[in-house]
């Protein structure tokens, strides 16, 4: 039968949460082109009807506008509708190997009649194998890894070799693997992993580099194409445009002064420069070294003790100026 597609709820217990939306439109273009292949299932809510599977190809008819879309009404329970929605999942070929293991491990989990992976792998005519690796996908990979397999950043290959890894060393391994392009490539990835492995806390675009056979040589500016240095140039301004925009240090305040100053302050006389000569020149004003305010005090002196008048601070020392 034909249903409008006003008509249909979309409950928020299906297991499949992200979606495509270029993909979508493809297959939605697809259906206006060439007619729906399979009709989606829903069953009566009131005045409404509920989606029991076939959310893609909703979502898919609405975006390039189709009104109706073919749809087949059953009468089933909750337990069966969220059991057709996980067995629908693990079947489709555009979903993660994680997004699939998260559906047997769901099903195995939630319904009795599944007592083993074996089960549920029987149940959705998979083998055996292929069922316990996408529950290692769902077990085991970080939500940043998960997230980056299902925008096709990375491959469902590279995310089964960074599976044996912890979620933070996972997360820094893709970026380098992103960051430097390297391909899927069982052999390629095995040597970047195994590089890793032998020096953790070496530089990951450095192995990346060795990896993909790409030399690091110093060249003379004079021998560089202008367009090639017109491109250091421009990371220059990129990189200055950085620092400036960093966030501005902590202020500065007049506890952390006084603080830092008291830790200076050890003696209490400050050092003077002492001229001997005719006479004539007025003696410097010996100084307290300033206080952590900024004050400062002269010293009294017994500059009866000078003749010449001219060394107030080692005037006991001095002889006085020749008679003349």
């Amino acid at each position: 039968m034909k249903l409008a597609i006003d008509q249909i709820v979309v409950s928020k217990d299906n297991p499949r949460q992200t979606f495509d939306e270029e993909g979508l439109r493809r297959l939605g273009e697809s259906i206006k082109s060439h007619g729906q292949l399979q009709p989606i299932i829903v069953r009566r809510k009131g005045s409404f009807f509920e989606l029991v599977v076939g959310e893609r190809r909703v979502r898919a008819s609405a975006l390039v506008g189709l009104m109706e879309i073919d749809a087949t009404v059953r009468e089933v329970d909750d337990v069966t509708v969220m059991e057709l929605r996980l067995i629908e999942n693990t079947q489709r070929e555009d979903l993660s190997d994680a997004e699939k293991g998260d559906a047997v491990l769901a099903l195995w989990a939630n319904y009795d009649k599944y007592k083993t992976i074996a089960d549920v792998a029987r149940a959705i005519n998979v083998n055996y194998e292929t069922a316990r690796a996408w529950t290692n996908h769902s077990r085991k990979l970080s939500t940043q890894i998960r997230e980056r397999v299902a925008s096709h950043a990375l491959t469902d290959e590279h995310a089964k070799e960074l599976m044996k890894y912890s979620h933070s060393v996972q997360n820094k391994l893709a970026d380098a693997i992103i960051r430097n392009k390297i391909s899927s490539h069982k052999e390629v990835l095995r040597r970047f992993t195994d590089l890793y492995d032998l020096n953790p806390n070496a530089n990951l675009d450095t192995i990346a580099n060795q990896v993909l056979g790409i030399e690091t040589v110093a060249i003379p500016k004079t021998e560089l194409t202008k367009k090639q240095l017109e491109k250091i140039e421009e990371k220059k301004q990129l990189a200055k445009v950085k620092r400036i925009r960093k966030k501005p240090s902590k202020p500065i305040t007049k506890e952390d002064v006084k603080k830092k100053l008291a830790k200076k302050t050890d003696f209490k006389y400050a050092k003077v420069k002492v001229k001997h000569g005719s006479g004539k020149v007025t003696p410097p004003s010996p100084m307290i070294k300033p206080n952590i305010l900024g004050n400062t005090q002269p010293i009294t002196v017994d500059w009866s003790l000078c003749l010449c008048n001219t060394c107030p601070l080692f005037g006991e020392h001095c002889k006085g100026r020749p008679t003349q």
